[in-house]
């Protein structure tokens, strides 16, 4: 016959290796809400302190922005759109004039098709999705939807969420949520912003 201590040693090993198998399931399915596809992209917020997409990155929360490279007659510009506020032409295309803007960046690396979606949540978190719908073959860009947190897809016409940490699709057909990229860090005191994955 088994002692009660021995009997309540067995239990507690089944339920700490329970809780380490759902521990571990967590991380997975966390992980599993990045994208595992290859983005590298650089901003020199610094050189542009009023930039939509500086206020984007640097403000409380609740401002997001679109960001698309384009060449331009041999200079690449950053064409962004921002989910809200009013902004001068100046600071909506960006003209990467200086040698890393220009000459060390690859722009070809900054998501699916040049393109990414970079802010704040509401509560403050950075984050950075693919410009491209993922439901789409990411062939299609996203545009701003009627709120401040929600994109479209004019092919699949799927609306989705960014309010929160992670996106979801808020209406239309069920589909995958937005391709995030996981590692987006702004740094204030040299005015850097940089999005790598994985």
């Amino acid at each position: 016959m088994i002692s009660p201590q021995k009997a309540r040693r067995s239990q507690l090993c089944i339920m700490h290796y329970a809780l380490c198998i759902a521990m571990l399931f967590c991380a997975c399915e966390a992980d599993n809400l990045y994208s595992s596809a290859y983005c590298n992209f650089m901003f020199q917020a610094s050189l542009f302190p009023t930039s939509a997409l500086t206020r984007a990155v640097s403000g409380a929360g609740g401002d997001f922005c679109i960001v698309k490279a384009v060449l331009e007659k041999g200079t690449y510009h950053l064409k962004l759109t921002p989910n809200q506020g009013s902004y001068d032409k100046a600071d909506l295309d960006l003209a990467m004039t200086t040698a890393i803007g220009n000459e060390r960046i690859n722009y070809n690396t900054m998501g699916k098709k040049m393109g990414l979606i970079i802010g704040r949540t509401y509560s403050g978190m950075l984050c950075a999705y693919d410009l491209q719908c993922p439901n789409c073959d990411f062939n299609y860009e996203l545009r701003w939807g009627e709120k401040a947190h929600e994109l479209i897809c004019d092919k699949c016409k799927r609306t989705y969420d960014i309010y929160g940490e992670y996106s979801y699709v808020k209406s239309g057909d069920e589909g995958r949520p937005l391709e995030q990229y996981k590692r987006v860090y702004y740094y204030q005191d040299r005015g850097i912003l940089s999005v790598q994955n994985p």
